[in-house]
């Protein structure tokens, strides 16, 4: 019995190696993707970065340019001291810099292009709120406004209207870059891929002008938007208004939606350096 006693630990011992380089496998075999467990610090760090960019963003509504610069100065250290393990994979970190440096250089323009301004901030104010909200993110609130954008392109090529067509499809892709980082912060690569090469491929059918192939593209697109929303396949893109709880809210945000689309061109006269203009989304109440 004592003589078999050291093949048994033996044996255990290397039962026991084996199990914990299985575990060691499964703990690096993990997608890059798949966001690991948040840490505490994580969390209170993108929630001080969104308050950040919260104030950044009512600044460029009041168009207070020197606000704004301090707050970049601000922001840009948050990050920089900042990890968001957890919040976001790597591709999620690279383009909420780059939201950060595009703030910057629109910034820096914001007198001679007062609109692309305001749509950087929009861009930067709903990819830090994404990484602390999840189910009501900010960018959320374009699901009704790509399918829309998406019905729109699909109506004008059956009717063979090649100009209609184009302008649907650039509403679309200017919507769908507005909120790209949101995206890429929350969804996986390769979904976020997928749109991508979508709205890539549709464009040049819109191009050529090829209306046929546009029609049959855009019932895909439809389940591919459906998917990155997390919508239900057979969800209706608009609900009747008698089905809105709360319709004075819903056509808040419509009202908020049209003035984002590239209408800050009306902004009102130059006071000095500021200059107010409509908010992008509503704020959450």
């Amino acid at each position: 019995m004592f003589r078999t006693f050291p093949k048994l630990l033996l044996c255990l011992s290397a039962l026991l190696m084996l199990v914990t380089v299985s575990m060691g496998d499964s703990v690096w075999a993990t997608p890059a993707n798949e966001q690991s467990e948040t840490s505490p610090a994580a969390s209170i760090q993108a929630k001080a970065l969104n308050k950040e960019v919260e104030q950044l963003y009512r600044h460029v509504e009041e168009g207070n340019v020197q606000a704004v610069l301090e707050d970049i100065r601000r922001v840009s250290g948050l990050f920089e001291a900042s990890s968001f393990q957890g919040l976001t994979g790597v591709e999620g970190i690279h383009v909420l810099a780059e939201s950060i440096l595009e703030m910057k250089e629109a910034t820096a323009r914001a007198t001679q292009e007062p609109q692309h301004w305001m749509v950087s901030a929009g861009k930067l104010r709903m990819a830090t709120d994404s990484l602390i909200h999840v189910k009501d993110a900010l960018w959320l609130q374009y699901y009704k406004v790509i399918r829309e954008d998406l019905r729109v392109m699909g109506e004008y090529a059956a009717q063979q209207d090649q100009a209609g067509m184009r302008r649907a499809y650039a509403s679309l892709s200017e919507h769908y870059e507005l909120i790209r980082p949101s995206v890429v912060i929350q969804r996986k690569p390769e979904d976020v891929n997928m749109m991508e090469s979508w709205i890539s491929y549709a464009g040049g059918l819109v191009s050529s002008g090829d209306t046929a192939q546009v029609q049959k593209v855009v019932s895909q697109g439809e389940e591919m938007i459906n998917s990155l929303f997390g919508k239900k396949k057979d969800e209706p893109a608009l609900a009747p208004l008698g089905e809105v709880k709360e319709p004075w809210t819903w056509q808040l945000v419509i009202g908020a939606f049209i003035l984002a689309a590239l209408t800050f061109a009306g902004y009102r006269k130059y006071r000095g350096q500021q200059y107010s203009s409509k908010p992008m989304f509503p704020r959450k109440m």
